[in-house]
């Protein structure tokens, strides 16, 4: 892979004072406000939700809610017809469908029908239901991402969290990942905001286990991408993984095969397996470390070959796993079979 300078993250939101946004009117127009909504009943949530989305609909911002059904209805109730015809309310199950999934859009969206509104106001309750370890890591990392994928932009964002219901360490978490929290009686700069590239950090030193002994391989070089598509296409079809998604799965490691052997160390080798709910596919790149911190996490911008690699990659898989070091670097992609 193509080794890039590591980038400071972007301006974290928040931190200077309760409602921001609210204080600074105009002069805040371009400073992200991340915000955790922590509740213990509805009737708490809506304490703190309406008033934010009322104040959202009389900035004039692009109002938007992402939340289950039950929730919506809530919240419509709350807020009265007329105000909450004024708010776009995506149901969560679409929307929340994976950490990349999620990411993209709202990067396609904000720049296609939300920021050239103004400002955009979102409330997003995610989903952590019948998650995997792994995804729920991801989803941490998702919100600690936020902050830098939307840094210096003219959004705000509120995460709401069910304290009765979610485990501690997601709400632990939520405090590490969001600059501020909300609540009835206002804002609050949160005491545990964590540096995102440090989250990230954090996140990466959980090491990748090794693939498992029945785990196919492959070695690729130069002029070897044909026979490991077909090798790949082969190996999707003999693990089950569906014929949707098996195009995309080869196209997403071609892209880094091809991109090691240009940039990177010039060969590699690969393993695929099947784990439950899905087809894995490890990449190995021994000739190069990479230094972004952040790689493929946002559109990307001129002609930095390896970020739009690596945000085309992320897009076409479930979760994509980085490590990255002295021994070169993996790339471990998750394709889900349903």
């Amino acid at each position: 892979m193509s080794a890039y300078p590591a980038e400071p993250p972007a301006r974290p939101a928040g931190g200077a004072g309760p409602v921001l946004g609210e204080v600074l009117g105009d002069r805040a127009r371009d400073v992200l406000v991340h915000r955790a909504l922590p509740y213990a009943t509805r009737g708490e949530f809506a304490l703190t939700a309406v008033p934010y989305l009322r104040a959202g609909c009389r900035a004039g911002d692009a109002v938007v809610v992402v939340s289950a059904p039950d929730t919506a209805a809530l919240l419509r109730e709350r807020l009265g017809a007329g105000t909450a015809a004024r708010v776009e309310f995506i149901d969560s199950a679409d929307w929340f469908q994976g950490p990349m999934h999620a990411l993209a859009a709202y990067h396609d969206r904000t720049r296609a029908d939300w920021w050239p509104r103004g400002r955009v106001r979102l409330l997003a309750e995610p989903v952590w239901d019948g998650l995997t370890p792994l995804e729920t890591r991801e989803w941490k990392r998702h919100e600690a991402i936020l902050n830098v994928a939307f840094g210096g932009t003219p959004t705000s964002i509120m995460c709401a969290y069910d304290a009765s219901a979610l485990p501690g360490h997601v709400l632990a978490d939520a405090a590490r990942t969001h600059p501020e929290i909300a609540g009835p009686d206002g804002v609050r700069p949160s005491e545990r905001f964590t540096d995102p590239s440090a989250f990230y950090a954090e996140c990466n030193a959980v090491p990748l286990p090794p693939p498992p002994p029945d785990a196919a391989r492959k070695a690729f070089a130069a002029g070897e991408l044909p026979g490991l598509r077909g090798f790949l296409g082969a190996e999707a079809l003999r693990l089950g993984l569906p014929d949707d998604r098996s195009l995309p799965f080869v196209l997403a490691v071609n892209e880094v095969a091809t991109n090691i052997i240009r940039q990177g160390g010039g060969r590699g080798s690969l393993w695929v397996w099947a784990e439950e709910g899905g087809l894995v596919c490890d990449v190995s790149d021994p000739g190069r470390a990479l230094t972004d911190r952040f790689l493929g996490y946002a559109p990307p911008r001129g002609q930095r070959s390896g970020e739009a690699v690596m945000w085309a990659v992320r897009r076409l898989c479930h979760i994509v796993e980085i490590r990255s070091g002295a021994d070169g670097t993996r790339i471990r992609m998750h394709v889900r079979f349903g």
